[in-house]
């Protein structure tokens, strides 16, 4: 992996230029995401590197700006479980860093990845002072820990094929047609669905009787109303939320 001091090369192009394509980040001043960009760093990691691991220190946030990022949890004897697969631009393990507690999960590149990593301490002492940057990172764990319920209620309440026609469903969605590629190998998709490979395979022959084709890593979906009603599509629970705001009395949430 090799960093490259971002401040050396102009942070108002390079650091603040990504920054600013965050949504994290994208609301808020100049002058804070000046402060962030003094002490940035890109690192970029191979394929297969790790990021770093459960246990550790929180150094930085992470920021994914290209390639993809794996999150893994595993036990004392070895066994791993696929917590989140990243995509550009993501920010990740922000809880960590904002209680300098350890890192609960390891990460690892799935694909050659730049990451751009603001210094905790940095992020720390602006939130001190900063009540609209405090908002945002308020506003995003909040977020967070609404997929995190939405994901659990989605592997208790539905099957393993209605997991994955669900995530299919978003994928095809996501790219505005009826058709869309897998990002990840089948072996990590599975591992991100809660299933084995197994498991996935059968999921996929299944839902050819609903309006689903996968070749290789292509997918297309010839019926998407037999397989909304397969799913069991749910507005509270299938509902992706973007760029929660962290409503202050005398607001009002903005409807899109």
């Amino acid at each position: 992996m090799n960093d490259t001091p971002l401040l050396s090369k102009d942070p108002h192009t390079i650091a603040m230029a990504l920054l600013g394509r965050t949504p994290l980040f994208s609301a808020v001043s100049k002058e804070t995401l000046n402060t962030l960009a003094a002490g940035a760093l890109l690192r970029r990691y191979d394929r297969d590197a790790p990021l770093f691991q459960a246990g550790d220190q929180p150094e930085y946030l992470h920021l994914l700006v290209h390639g993809s990022v794996q999150l893994n949890a595993g036990t004392p004897d070895g066994r791993e479980a696929v917590v989140e697969l990243l995509h550009p631009i993501d920010t990740f393990i922000m809880a960590a860093v904002l209680t300098s507690q350890p890192y609960l999960m390891s990460a690892r590149a799935v694909e050659p990845a730049q990451v751009l990593l603001i210094p905790a301490r940095l992020l720390l002492a602006e939130l001190k002072t900063n009540p609209e940057l405090a908002l945002t990172l308020l506003g995003s764990m909040a977020q967070q820990y609404r997929h995190m319920v939405r994901e659990i209620k989605d592997l208790r309440l539905r099957t393993a094929s209605q997991r994955l026609a669900v995530y299919l469903l978003h994928l095809v969605e996501n790219a505005g047609s009826d058709q869309a590629r897998l990002p990840c190998d089948k072996k990590l998709l599975a591992a991100r669905l809660g299933m084995t490979p197994e498991s996935l395979s059968r999921a996929i022959s299944e839902l050819r009787r609903h309006g689903v084709n996968v070749r290789g890593d292509e997918v297309r979906i010839t019926d998407l109303q037999t397989l909304h009603e397969f799913c069991r599509i749910d507005q509270l629970l299938d509902t992706l939320e973007q760029d929660l705001k962290v409503m202050l009395p005398g607001e009002k949430q903005v409807q899109e």
